[in-house]
């Protein structure tokens, strides 16, 4: 009996195979591509106005499976227009037996060259509408029969997209895009690899796209649940290049009507930003996907540079990421610095709330407060901590951010904004206040103590921090103590490109007068160069503060335009060239008394005999004005123009400065035009309307006085120090002094307003 069943079951199976046959050979016998090619394309341009076009019929096989294959295909966008969409060639393999249940099970679907071309007009109008929604003209849902369909495999080779948003301007194409798929249908679980080339004009972006999943499709119409996401992102993106980011999900849950939800998100990015290394990594563990934005506990994300001028690491924490009508909401954010600068290390913290606009692409940080440290390179220099105030606003679209800060310690207090132009590159803007800032306090660890330099040692002037700095600001000082000197009011213009450090129009108060200059430093080839106008300073004090042991006194005007190579200490004094001009109005000449030297020296005069004077601390020459100018090369200042006057003498002369060897060799005529009043006025009563050549000679601290008899003044004044090896003396042109005097007149008109005697020759 059961050899019985078994034999009625087969004859039931032969029969119902018979039939299957049956009806596929009918299938196959029947089946007409041509015609079928020809009604897609009726169909196509009667339902949706578009051209279909396909290069040859639609071929159909039965075995091993049964596959329609279709060939090189283009679709037309609305009303005639360019290709929307076209393939090189598609197969599509479905098995045979579930049709009879109304299942559609399609095992593979193979696209080969598939290209896609994506628009929205001005109007935001999508040209994929018409199919993602027909609208209308679709057949009312009684009159399609349901089936179920299941894709067991889909792949992609060799795909193309491009869109083009006309309303934002932008554009992008996708090319090589591959994609493989696991079974697609209901309760389906499956994986997702796929892999593109994203390219794009403006920014330029050149990126190579890899992602990788597991999914669930739970029904029909619901989002695939994601598990173990991995995308994986290098390239180039504007200007940021080399860029290795990849992004991970442990499992993403889709849900209508409630938040979506990601579990164990990490994001990781490595590259170069104007061609310096950096990293940047985030992650959450759990975040929720409401209509209005995001929500999470915290995220926790870090940045660190390991650039040649500047690196470190800055760590940032957000507590309670909440979205609102207003954007979203950050109740506390955590910033921890530690940066490596060129002149030292910055590290404190900072925290405060925060708020980003997803419709304006901006995040602001309305107030931040904490503290920074600076430890300076230098060795020796003690740190800085500044309690901070400061607030900023990130403007992702344009790629930009500005804000305000205030720092305060206990010696100075900082107040200003600044802005960052653009991200991809070291562009600064500032504009800062300092009420007073003690530099030499700083510099020498102490208060009020100026460090005083080595003299043995050369130092070497390190200019790399300006190469790859893109700044623009002003500082302004209340009060500024540097190098001794006290100023006031300083205006300090700054404007660093291409490695070339400007300050242009510097002004500032020092000792009762005012400056005014302009100072330009390249480090490519460490050219300096300097223009500077002094008007109506107190000499005494100012030199007193310098540390000039002269008692020099009176009130002085100074000019110099001078240029250098800024490569050390004393290659700056060495290479210097330029000129200057200085008048000293009711002053004093240290280092002798004239009417007492030429009592001394009235005896000698009629043997025409030489006579050497020390320099004297205590004593003094008033002088009622004092003008010079200068043409200054290789470090040595010469002058032709010397002249000097008081109630009772004239002095004329010429003479040069070696500056780097602060040596002075200056021949001067020195003639009594009047004899003062008093017990010593018939001693000096014969010299008066003579003239006597005295030489100032020696260390600028202390020079001596020469009387020398025979030597005249002329425009040939001897080097100092090589007159007495025999070298010739140095001329200098009269047409140089002319040319001295026209600058000085071109460039500081003040002087001339102020009654300043005009350059001679």
């Amino acid at each position: 009996m059961r050899f019985k069943y078994l034999k009625y079951l087969a004859f039931v199976l032969g029969g119902l195979s018979t039939v299957v046959a049956a009806g596929a050979l009918y299938l196959y016998a029947t089946f007409d591509g041509v015609r079928l090619a020809a009604e897609l394309t009726y169909f196509a341009k009667q339902r949706y106005q578009r051209s279909l076009r396909m290069d040859g019929p639609v071929e159909l096989s039965m075995f091993p499976r049964l596959r329609l294959k279709l060939p090189a295909t283009t679709l037309s966008g609305r009303n005639g227009g360019s290709e929307f969409i076209g393939i090189e060639q598609a197969v599509v393999s479905v098995s045979l037996l579930p049709l009879l249940t109304r299942r559609v099970v399609v095992e593979r679907i193979e696209v080969d060259g598939l290209r896609m071309a994506l628009q929205r007009d001005k109007a935001g109008k999508l040209n994929a509408e018409d199919l993602l929604d027909p609208g209308n003209e679709a057949a009312p849902a009684s009159a399609v029969t349901p089936f179920e369909l299941d894709v067991g495999a889909l792949m992609v080779r060799s795909g193309a997209l491009t869109w083009a948003d006309e309303q934002s301007g932008r554009q992008l194409a996708l090319s090589g895009l591959g994609l493989e798929t696991g079974r697609i249908g209901r309760n389906a679980d499956g994986h997702l690899h796929a892999t593109t080339r994203l390219t794009r004009a403006e920014p330029a972006t050149d990126v190579s796209i890899e992602l990788e999943s597991a999914y669930r499709l739970d029904a029909g119409d619901s989002l695939p649940r994601l598990r173990q996401l991995r995308l994986v992102a290098r390239g180039d993106v504007g200007g940021w290049e080399a860029l290795d980011s990849e992004l991970s999900l442990t499992e993403m849950e889709w849900a209508d009507g409630s938040p979506s939800v990601i579990q164990g998100c990490s994001l990781q990015v490595r590259g170069k930003a104007a061609g310096e290394p950096f990293e940047l990594k985030a992650s959450t563990p759990r975040l929720k996907l409401g209509p209005r934005g995001p929500d999470t506990d915290s995220v926790d994300a870090s940045l660190r540079l390991d650039g040649k001028l500047r690196g470190g690491n800055v760590r940032l924490r957000l507590t309670e990421l909440q979205a609102g009508d207003k954007g979203l909401q950050v109740s506390k954010l955590m910033t921890e610095l530690d940066l490596r600068l060129a002149s030292g290390r910055l590290t404190g913290t900072l925290a405060g709330p925060g708020r980003w606009q997803g419709n304006s692409g901006q995040l602001d940080l309305a107030a931040l407060t904490g503290e920074l440290n600076f430890a300076p390179t230098r060795a020796g220099l003690p740190p800085l901590k500044f309690s901070t105030e400061a607030d900023a606003r990130i403007d992702l679209t344009r790629s930009s951010a500005a804000g305000h800060l205030a720092l305060r310690s206990a010696q100075s207090q900082i107040k200003g904004s600044w802005t960052l132009p653009r991200f991809d590159g070291a562009a600064l803007g500032f504009d800062m206040d300092v009420n007073q800032l003690d530099v030499d306090a700083y510099l020498a660890g102490k208060p009020g103590r100026t460090p005083v330099p080595d003299k043995a040692v050369d130092e070497r002037f390190d200019l790399s921090p300006l190469r790859g700095l893109e700044m623009d600001g002003v500082i302004r000082f209340g009060q500024l103590r540097v190098a001794g000197l006290k100023l006031e009011h300083v205006k300090l213009p700054l404007s660093v490109h291409g490695g070339r450090l400007q300050s242009a129009g510097h002004t500032l108060s020092l000792y009762g007068g005012s400056l005014e200059g302009s100072l330009s430093l390249n480090a490519e080839d460490a050219q300096a160069s300097y223009r500077a106008y002094l008007q109506n300073a107190e000499l005494g004090p100012l030199l007193k503060d310098f540390g000039v042991q002269q008692k020099l006194g009176g009130t002085t005007n100074f000019f110099v335009d001078l240029s250098s190579k800024a490569e050390s200490r004393s290659g700056l004094v060495n290479a210097l060239q330029g000129l200057a001009r200085v008048r000293i109005r009711n002053g004093s000449v240290p280092g002798i008394d004239m009417g007492q030297a030429m009592k001394e020296w009235r005896g000698l005069l009629s043997t025409r005999q030489g006579a050497r004077r020390p320099h004297r601390a205590r004593e003094s020459t008033p002088v009622g004005e004092l003008t010079a100018s200068f043409l200054i090369a290789d470090g040595v200042a010469r002058s032709t123009d010397l002249k000097a006057k008081n109630g009772m003498l004239q002095v004329g002369g010429a003479g040069e400065i070696d500056l780097s060897r602060s040596h002075i060799d200056a021949l001067s005529r020195v003639t009594l035009v009047l004899v003062p009043p008093g017990p010593d006025s018939g001693s000096l009563s014969s010299l008066r309307g003579m003239t006597l050549p005295v030489r100032v000679k020696g260390p600028l601290s202390g020079p001596d006085w020469h009387l020398e008899p025979g030597a005249s003044l002329s425009s040939v004044v001897p080097g100092a120090g090589q007159a007495a090896a025999g070298n010739p003396p140095k001329v200098i042109p009269k047409r140089a002094v002319r040319a001295v005097s026209k600058v000085v007149k071109q460039a500081g008109p003040a002087a001339e307003k102020a009654g300043e005697a005009p350059v001679t020759e």
